[in-house]
């Protein structure tokens, strides 16, 4: 697969930046799979859309995390996940996202090279 054909999941529950997360990953020639604003529903759009890779905020609406929502993802879904947080600078957060395995931590506002550079990344990983 070809990784700018790659379908990616966003999970943003500000819906002015998942507007604008949206936008961006599709000018940079990617698809949008789907987008959720809470965890629940993005275990559930991940799970059924089954994307090549999410981008996931960690504070969303709902009781889920989107740390929580992803540790549910990946009980059931090897995916590559985007953290997408403005709180990048927490070390038990970035302890976290290690652990995942092929799983990325970027700060919020990120520059267009950055998230270039991890979508490429996850995905290489998971064509391996």
């Amino acid at each position: 697969m070809e990784a700018r054909s790659a379908h990616v999941f966003i999970v943003e529950d500000d819906q002015l930046l998942a507007t604008a997360l949206s936008a961006q990953v599709e000018t940079l020639g990617y698809r949008v799979a789907g987008t959720a604003d809470t965890g629940e529903d993005a275990v559930r759009g991940v799970l059924q859309s089954r994307p090549q890779v999410v981008i996931m905020d960690m504070r969303l609406a709902g009781w889920m995390t989107g740390l929580d929502a992803a540790k549910s993802i990946r009980r059931d879904l090897e995916v590559p996940i985007i953290f997408y947080t403005a709180h990048g600078g927490d070390s038990e957060l970035k302890q976290e996202v290690a652990i995942m395995g092929n799983a990325q931590l970027l700060q919020k506002p990120v520059q267009e090279q950055t998230l270039v550079a991890a979508l490429t990344g996850v995905l290489r990983w998971a064509r391996r």
